[in-house]
């Protein structure tokens, strides 16, 4: 199977309905001198919230339909593992949120050192059920609740009922990104174990389902939520912060206060015409940006 030239495949992806939509998707085409294969298409993994556009990555080069791309990616389990398994050579590029220092001391104890570029922006997002009659949480207030010093709703404008903050296992990307972005150190309090869920989708199912009351409140990725889990917002809400409501918009011009970056990221030793490293620098050019966005990303 032949490859697709992707600065012609990107013009094309925003006049399609879909990638698996354009009626010339046999036609043979290549990345500058480069074919992508079966064969020698980058082993892809990374965080689930940039699995579409990893789909739209690999069924643009395959030429292949979106359905298919499963054989060549897997975009499962924590950031963590997966920047593990790119040190461990199971990956040859990810498409991730940030590493956890977790991951960053194993490739420092591997010798190995890795290659990154941002390619797209997201942010956090904190998020509570729809009957809950709370619009939205300062900074200040969400430290206050992780920290054990807020616990009732009333006190944040909402009715007599305590906070049910939940937090995600330390190896998942929210929880890189909480740690990074409220930054609470050894002041995040230590929760009981049913209030940790290990899965992105665990948290909207107890933020949207907690005993069909409001007591929840949880966190996540915005774009995981807004794109690829739109039933579940329908049941949850996203509380604005400081006032700002999150959305392309803010996130696009940093009103919105959690805001950070993803990356393209490859091993750093990788030659210029190691597939992997092909596929990084398309991906960063005008070209895959312009795809990016087709899947509704914000563009740094």
């Amino acid at each position: 199977m032949t490859g697709r030239r992707l600065g012609a495949i990107a013009v094309a992806v925003l006049i399609c309905t879909g990638l698996g939509a354009c009626a010339d998707r046999a036609q043979p085409e290549y990345i500058g001198n480069f074919e992508f294969t079966p064969e020698n298409y980058p082993r892809m993994g990374g965080s689930l919230a940039a699995l579409p556009l990893g789909e739209a990555v690999t069924a643009a080069a395959l030429g292949i339909d979106r359905g298919q791309t499963g054989d060549f990616i897997l975009f499962e389990g924590s950031t963590t593992r997966n920047y593990m398994a790119l040190v461990s050579n199971s990956f040859d590029m990810l498409l991730a949120y940030e590493p956890s220092e977790e991951a960053v001391q194993y490739a420092r104890e591997q010798g190995f050192e890795w290659e990154m570029a941002p390619i797209g922006r997201d942010a956090l997002v904190f998020i509570t059920n729809k009957s809950n009659p709370v619009q939205g949480l300062t900074d200040e207030q969400i430290r206050g609740i992780y920290k054990g010093e807020i616990t009732n709703w009333s006190e944040v404008g909402g009715d007599d009922a305590a906070i049910i903050p939940y937090q995600r296992n330390n190896d998942s990307g929210s929880q890189t990104l909480f740690d990074k972005l409220i930054n609470l150190g050894d002041d995040l309090m230590k929760p009981p174990p049913a209030y940790v869920v290990g899965s992105m989708i665990g948290l909207l199912e107890v933020v949207a389902e907690y005993d069909n009351s409001a007591d929840a409140l949880g966190y996540t990725v915005y774009y995981y939520l807004a794109n690829m889990e739109k039933e579940k917002l329908e049941r949850s809400k996203i509380l604005a912060v400081d006032g700002v409501e999150c959305s392309n918009g803010t996130i696009r011009s940093g009103k919105y206060p959690y805001v950070n970056d993803f990356y393209a990221v490859i091993p750093k030793s990788l030659p210029e015409d190691a597939p992997a490293r092909v596929l990084y620098n398309w991906i960063r050019s005008a070209q895959g940006k312009e795809l990016i966005e087709s899947e509704n990303y914000v563009v740094p």
